[in-house]
């Protein structure tokens, strides 16, 4: 009797554990285990890099015993007999660069168990560091979303303004339309598909979305170590240039389309929208109720990034390649401030006007200043004229470059050099001939060196012999050399043949040059004077010997010399769109089709956002006009 009696009980026992366990421990292994965690909900732990130990209580029916295969961990004890114990995990310092998970599963006498895992967090050193060094590859990788050979990367998304503003266009096309498979950027030239549903507005967005999600990571992990606080200094001077670039592409100005009546109407109703802000600390629940910022708001936003950059790096060094210096992000101040320069809105904490200009001129002398003490010097006509190396190689007036790898390089075509060399064999420069219009060419001085990279329609090759690397035959022939075709930009260590090494190449991101632009140009602002004397001392001493300007109009005269500086290199567009310009592609070489004349500013410099961001994110309420087919002409 008295043994059926202990019988039962030792039943009701197992019984009623089994019950706790069906109660108090979801998710944590068979409902069945005698096991009972003191903590039932603590069955998950996310911890950091360190060496340290977790603890965890619980009550055993019987005997048990805990397993992990992770070499990292250790257990004490491992086994033990019914009661109360105490279980302490012992997790190694993680030195990798990447996170670890682990599973201990606790083990009762009938094999019935409870698994406890174990996140720990990579290195954080290391990881910032993985997270750095990625930084050229992502720039220059292709959209996950689009894949098309116009799409490259961030140098893609800049070289297409220029496309936009018809500064670059190729000169072999004949019409609208044709050679499609050779011009991958026509619907840029032509402003077409570029609507919220278009590959076009997909992947600019996915672009510079991606590189913010990225450089927000290495701002979060290394935000809170005093050892590690320039590389928040990087990470936050990346992601001013990344907003930055998309204020000015987004920021819905005004235009005209005689096309459609309601653009302009439909343009006033996102005056000063930008495009969200997701900084490194956002809920997935914020980021996708996330209103499109106002221009006050980014510029805001976009400065105290900048501020805290400036603050970080100081004088610091970072032993890596394609990293923003203090001279970096006195340049972005520089383009920040220019930028705001061309509104008269009056914001409270912000500049604007003239106010933004003057200091647009005086963050421009200072990225110079701090530029010449890392030795960055203005590029010379030898270099600018190399046939092996120009634009390829990181040049001693560049700043801050990016620079792709050979194993980083994703194919023939998905890259800038196969677009932009007539010289490289393997891709589309020798059957597009990209190059300038003949009303460029026309206006450049007779001693600008910077003109005898450009075929004009009466160079021979004699003449032209030391500045390409095309045989005689090869220049002779129509499809490897257009008239006014560009050979600014060289294939990677002159490799004309194999894409991997002639695509894996230098870009620049900023060149010291473009200071002395926007110190001309945002000095004229408010005294023309001098501003006129800045480019002409510029042009005189590193351009064209016999330059004098005796126009009336100096700021458009500096915009069509930064022009032809940075022919190629995607930021000349921004100048035009705050500057409300207009475009002329009448009575010059544009192909047919592609010829007209704009009552300022075009509608396609106003980027859509597209449709699929929208749909993730309830709190843009609304798009930009879609600018498709409106060229304003005249």
């Amino acid at each position: 009797m008295r043994l059926h009696l202990l019988l039962l009980l030792a039943v009701a026992f197992l019984c009623n554990a089994c019950e706790k366990g069906t109660d108090d421990k979801p998710g944590t292994g068979s409902q069945e285990s005698t096991i009972v965690l003191e903590k039932p909900e603590e069955t998950h732990f996310d911890i950091d890099d360190l060496s340290q130990t977790v603890a965890v209580m619980f009550t055993a029916a019987s005997h048990w015993h805990a397993e992990c295969e992770a070499e990292w961990v250790s257990l004490s004890p491992e086994f033990g007999e019914e009661g109360k114990h105490l279980l302490t995990i012992l997790v190694e310092a993680n030195e990798s660069d990447y996170n670890r998970t682990a599973n201990i599963t606790l083990y009762d006498i009938d094999h019935k168990s409870i698994t406890l895992s174990i996140k720990q967090q990579a290195n954080t050193k290391n990881r910032i560091m993985r997270l750095l060094s990625s930084m050229s590859s992502l720039m220059n990788s292709v959209s996950p979303i689009v894949y098309d050979h116009s799409d490259f990367g961030y140098h893609s998304v800049r070289l297409n303004t220029d496309f936009m503003a018809m500064l670059t266009f190729p000169c072999t096309m004949p019409e609208r339309g044709g050679n499609t498979a050779y011009s991958r950027f026509q619907f840029a030239n032509y402003g077409y598909g570029l609507g919220a549903e278009s590959p076009f507005a997909k992947y600019v967005w996915v672009t510079y979305t991606t590189l913010i999600d990225h450089v927000n990571k290495i701002i979060d992990g290394s935000k809170h170590s005093d050892e590690m606080a320039q590389y928040e200094g990087v990470g936050r001077a990346f992601r001013a240039l990344f907003y930055l670039d998309m204020a000015c592409l987004y920021d819905a100005l005004p235009a005209k389309d005689p096309k459609n009546s309601s653009y302009e109407g439909a343009l006033a109703s996102v005056e000063g929208l930008t495009v969200p802000i997701v900084t490194e600390d956002m809920s997935k629940e914020q980021r996708e109720n996330n209103p499109r910022a106002t221009r006050e708001e980014m510029f805001e936003f976009i400065l105290c990034d900048l501020d805290l950059a400036e603050e970080l790096l100081g004088d610091k060094k970072i032993d890596m390649q394609a990293m923003p210096n203090l001279a970096a992000v006195y340049a972005l101040k520089a383009r920040t401030y220019l930028w705001l320069g061309g509104f008269d809105e009056s914001y409270a904490n912000i500049p604007t006007s003239t106010e933004a200009y003057r200091l647009a001129a005086e963050y421009a002398r200072k990225a110079i200043t701090e530029a010449t003490k890392m030795s960055v010097a203005i590029t010379t006509s030898s270099e600018w004229l190399n046939p092996f190396y120009a634009f390829s190689t990181k040049m001693p007036s560049w700043i801050w470059a990016t620079k792709l790898e050979p194993s980083d390089v994703p194919s023939n075509l998905h890259a800038f050099t196969a677009h932009m060399c007539p010289e490289a064999l393997y891709g589309y420069g020798p059957l597009t001939g990209v190059g300038v219009s003949s009303t460029m060419y026309e206006r450049m001085g007779e001693h600008d060196f910077r003109k005898l990279t450009i075929a004009a329609p009466d160079v021979t090759y004699e003449n032209f012999s030391q500045y390409t690397q095309m045989s005689q035959e090869e220049w002779e022939e129509q499809r490897y050399r257009a008239p006014y075709t560009n050979f600014k930009f060289r294939p990677g260590n002159g490799e004309r043949y194999d894409y991997a090494i002639g695509n894996a190449i230098a870009l620049p991101i900023i060149r010291v040059e473009e200071m002395y632009f926007i110190e001309a140009e945002a000095t004229a602002h408010f005294d023309e004077g001098r501003g006129k004397m800045l480019l002409e001392t510029f042009m005189r001493n590193y351009r064209d010997v016999g330059y004098a300007y005796i126009g009336t109009d100096i700021i458009e005269e500096t915009i069509f010399q930064k022009s032809v500086e940075f022919w190629g290199e995607g930021i000349v567009m921004f100048d035009m769109k705050r500057l409300d310009m207009g475009v002329d592609t009448t009575e010059a070489n544009y192909p047919d089709g592609m010829q007209f004349k704009s009552e300022g500013r075009l509608p396609r410099w106003n980027f859509v956002i597209p449709q699929a961001a929208m749909d993730e994110n309830v709190g843009i309420k609304a798009n930009n006009p879609d600018p498709s087919n409106a060229d304003n002409i005249l």
